[in-house]
């Protein structure tokens, strides 16, 4: 397993990477073709965002990878993961590496290339288990979580609809705790427009799109309520060039977080009144563009049975599995909003994701290994309802 995580964690599929990615998938495909379900390639509308000018603009997506297995079976599975990472061709961090006997680092090798790896390792596993015809499974890797996964909206309903669980192999925690419950997300750009002018001959003619969306954003951030579990994170702003100009064009990216769907509308609202105020001033435009968005990821009764059912697999395994809330959000926020029971951090134990010293710990591999492929054997015997 090491040195299969070596491996892909070596290929570059950053998102916006279409050679990196399609390597990856074909890496994939030849992986997971010997479990012998329907192997497909499902292709992806490019995905819409706003680009530096402020106006949209596609991009293309890489292909999901879809495998089923016994899709006649009365009860069904879905297992999901993510190919892309965020690192780059241009990133130094391209390698992979044992730092020691106990850890790996490199870009993916916890979100989620391991996942991907204990996602194969458990199906392959469990196809040599006696009583596996006893349920159908299928697979979806795609190519774009990391970005707000545009376009796989409708896969995951369509799998939602026919499976009892679902199992994603994003990383646990550092200290191998599981996620329970998420709260949702929404990104938004704001573009702020003014008037051009030359800042000495002409300052008072212009209007400063700069100062504008900065007055914006001050604002948003007050919208922040620690006791709700609200929070705007201005992630990103750009515009302006030459200081002897007026800028006529500011960019910000925000970033929410929420707890309920009723939290989220009164955010959207509230921005928007604060976009309306600013476009009350003279010569000035503030639009709000909504990116991606995902719904809360509740810890209700039929999702707390099945973490109790992988409980009582790692005890059998002899380790004791906990969960607990994440601010985090991830693809098993989709498929939990159509009505699945789902676990969504069945992946590798490690830490640092999204940098430079990314790392998972090597007995997860296995560890993990075995806690999903003891839970798809108890489910074919019916041990679990």
């Amino acid at each position: 397993m090491v040195s299969t995580l070596t491996e892909w964690g070596s290929i570059n599929s950053f998102t916006d990477h279409p050679e990196g990615l399609k390597r990856m998938l074909h890496v994939l495909e030849k992986a997971f073709l010997p479990l012998g379900g329907t192997v497909t390639t499902l292709p992806l509308p490019p995905r819409q965002r706003i680009d530096k000018n402020g106006n949209w603009e596609s991009v293309p997506q890489g292909d999901v990878l879809h495998i089923v297995k016994r899709p006649e079976a009365q009860r069904r599975l879905v297992l999901s993961g993510h190919m892309d990472t965020v690192y780059p061709p241009t990133s130094a961090f391209q390698t992979v590496e044992k730092t020691d006997k106990f850890t790996l680092r490199g870009p993916g090798v916890t979100d989620m290339k391991g996942g991907l790896l204990i996602m194969l390792k458990a199906l392959e596993a469990f196809e040599k288990f006696p009583e596996a015809g006893k349920i159908g499974w299928e697979v979806l890797i795609t190519p774009n979580e990391e970005v707000g996964s545009q376009g796989t909206d409708s896969l995951f309903a369509a799998a939602a609809k026919r499976a009892h669980y679902g199992l994603i192999f994003e990383p646990a925690f550092p200290d191998g705790d599981v996620v329970s419950q998420r709260k949702g997300s929404a990104t938004f750009v704001i573009v702020a427009k003014g008037r051009a002018a030359h800042a000495g001959r002409d300052f008072f003619d212009g209007r400063n799109a700069i100062t504008s969306l900065a007055r914006f954003i001050l604002e948003a951030e007050k919208l922040c309520d620690q006791k709700k579990g609200i929070t705007v994170n201005i992630g990103h702003i750009e515009g302006g060039g030459p200081v002897n100009i007026v800028p006529d064009l500011a960019i910000g990216r925000l970033s929410v977080r929420i707890d309920t769907l009723e939290d989220l509308e009164n955010l959207k609202r509230d921005l928007r009144l604060l976009a309306e105020k600013e476009n009350l001033r003279d010569g000035l435009l503030v639009d709000i563009y909504t990116i991606a968005e995902r719904a809360p990821k509740p810890f209700d009764e039929k999702t707390h049975r099945l973490f109790k059912a992988f409980k009582q697999c790692a005890e059998e395994i002899g380790f004791e599995l906990k969960w607990r809330p994440s601010g985090g959000v991830c693809d098993g926020n989709i498929l939990a909003g159509y009505g699945l029971p789902t676990i969504d951090t069945l992946g590798v134990v490690g830490g640092n994701i999204h940098t430079p010293d990314e790392y998972t710990f090597i007995d997860s591999l296995t560890e993990r290994t075995a806690l999903t492929a003891l839970f798809l054997m108890k489910f074919a015997s019916g041990d679990f309802p």
